[in-house]
């Protein structure tokens, strides 16, 4: 919330609380969805070495 009213005093925004929170809300929205991301990557990642390690198990 502190972040979100720094951004809004540097800006020249004049917005009130519930603003704040809307944006406030927005910004860790699109931090979480990057966490996301990042964690479906190394499960994909993940996924692909056991899928190797099967075939190698397998082939033996």
């Amino acid at each position: 919330m502190e972040f979100t009213k720094e951004v809004a005093q540097k800006s020249g925004i004049d917005m009130d609380d519930e603003e704040l929170y809307a944006v406030g809300n927005m910004i860790k929205e699109i931090k979480l969805e990057r966490k996301l991301e990042e964690k479906d990557k190394i499960i994909e990642e993940r996924d692909k070495i056991i899928k190797r390690m099967k075939k190698q198990l397998n082939g033996k």
